[in-house]
């Protein structure tokens, strides 16, 4: 079942980088891999795959890495194999590998936000339009004999109503199926999506194995290697948006209007809001809103890590997420002003920070 148009955009996709499904190389998250492969080979194969972390990390990577050894693999029979295999890795130029690289294997069904050709641009969250495509998927004949797999990315972008059709199949899943579900927030999941999937939780990327996988994947220069490592957060997607041409100009603009005392000035506020604003740079506005939720999700963490946190603190940082995320996803679905948008969030955090 190829149902992935060459001619739509790739959600998510960054100049430079490989998307998770033309992605040969993989770094670290060995005891994910290994737990994974163990299910496979003891032939306790769990339906659904909770795969769970910060962005840019890894887990749709492992996650069409896991397909291309499904399909190659199931089409044998699980334990069929003359050699027990150490890793799920396959080779490119496998046949099942080349088909999930130009997302055309027929047992493959990826949901992620739907392209709107009409407004040029990707919806703000997955419909139930694209859940209901699994009815269609699982109803068809497997276009090969071996497993269907559908990868779900992220889960967190699921509407209420694609939530809970989701839900559905996931409680009655079909045979020889395995879906892969990656969540940046699983907190935001159903409870009852979660209970029903086994999770893998990711952390992100350390050095050496950070500085490596920069290196090997031409993200960053002998010369900023370790500059970059040290600013990404473990996320080698973020290395690649810190290289992009106002990525480490926004970065460094963030971080100065958010340290003590908290109270970012007049003017810079107005600079800032105009960098995450600037007209032709949409992809902008989307990196502003990752830096507010590492933010807060790096505030967060530190204050859990205190002895005695300040509980008013930390229900003001929840609070802050929870209004931030409705002020960014209402600015991108009302095409409401950016830059005051920026400017309002920025205020937000500092006032959180405060507390």
């Amino acid at each position: 079942m190829a149902q992935h148009d060459l001619d739509i955009p790739i959600f998510d996709a960054l100049d430079g980088l490989a998307p998770p499904h033309q992605q040969t190389h993989f770094f670290a998250h060995e005891e994910q891999e290994k737990a994974l492969l163990n299910a496979w080979l003891s032939e306790k194969m769990h339906h659904a795959w909770l795969l769970t972390g910060p962005k840019g990390i890894g887990k749709a990577t492992f996650a069409y890495r896991a397909a291309r050894f499904i399909f190659d693999h199931g089409s044998m029979g699980q334990g069929a194999s003359l050699i027990e295999p150490s890793s799920l890795y396959i080779h490119p130029d496998n046949h099942a590998a080349r088909q999930v690289a130009n997302r055309a294997h027929p047992n493959l069904l990826s949901i992620e936000r739907p392209y709107d050709a009409k407004a040029k641009k990707f919806r703000t969250e997955i419909t139930v339009d694209e859940v209901r495509k699994t009815v269609r998927f699982f109803g068809s004949t497997a276009g090969e004999n071996t497993w269907r797999v559908c990868i779900v990315d992220p889960a967190d972008d699921l509407n209420a109503n694609a939530a809970n059709a989701l839900l559905k199949i996931l409680e009655e899943p079909p045979v020889k199926t395995v879906f892969f579900l990656i969540s940046h927030a699983p907190g935001k999941l159903l409870p009852t999506i979660r209970s029903r999937c086994r999770r893998l939780n990711f952390a992100p990327l350390e050095n050496p194995t950070l500085s490596m996988a920069l290196s090997k994947l031409d993200i960053a220069s002998e010369e900023t290697v370790e500059h970059i490592s040290q600013i990404c957060e473990g996320s080698i997607r973020q290395a690649a948006e810190l290289q992009s041409e106002d990525g480490l100009i926004m970065v460094h603009a963030f971080e100065r209007l958010l340290v003590p005392p908290f109270k970012p000035d007049y003017e810079s506020l107005h600079h800032f809001g105009d960098l995450v604003a600037q007209r032709g740079k949409e992809q902008n506005f989307a990196k502003f809103s990752d830096l507010v939720f590492r933010y807060l999700s790096a505030q967060l963490h530190q204050k859990r890590s205190q002895t005695s946190p300040s509980t008013n603190s930390m229900m003001a940082l929840a609070n802050a997420w929870e209004n931030a995320g409705e002020s960014l996803r209402e600015t991108q679905i009302f095409n409401l002003d950016k830059k005051q948008t920026a400017i309002n969030v920025v205020r937000l955090l500092a006032e959180a920070s405060r507390a």
